[in-house]
């Protein structure tokens, strides 16, 4: 119940594109967190576990504890499609290059 709104919030941040790649946030929860570095990180740790899993627990929490613990729209996907959370996410970029450069 501790880790998974870190996941949840990972998964935010992957979405939004504060970040390019999970492996990012593993280095990040390993040096910085000090998560376990045998487990691989924080994503790493949640593929294992299993998207699906996470995506249901904060499901049924939200839904008994409140806001807190609603799911990510990045994490939902993954989850419904049996998805690994670590799977590379399409670039989204919000410039437009221009083709004549």
């Amino acid at each position: 119940m501790v880790l998974f709104p870190t996941i949840n919030e990972a998964c935010r941040v992957l979405d939004e594109g504060v970040v390019a790649r999970a492996s990012d946030l593993d280095v990040a929860s390993v040096l910085g967190m000090s998560f376990p570095s045998y487990c691989g990180g924080i994503m790493f740790w949640a593929d294992i576990v299993g998207s699906k899993h996470i995506y249901l627990s904060l499901k049924k929490w939200s839904e008994r504890y409140g806001s807190y613990f609603k799911p990510s729209r990045y994490l939902e996907e993954r989850a419904m499609k049996g998805m690994p959370l670590s799977v590379a996410v399409e670039a989204k970029s919000s410039l437009k290059w221009n083709s004549k450069l």
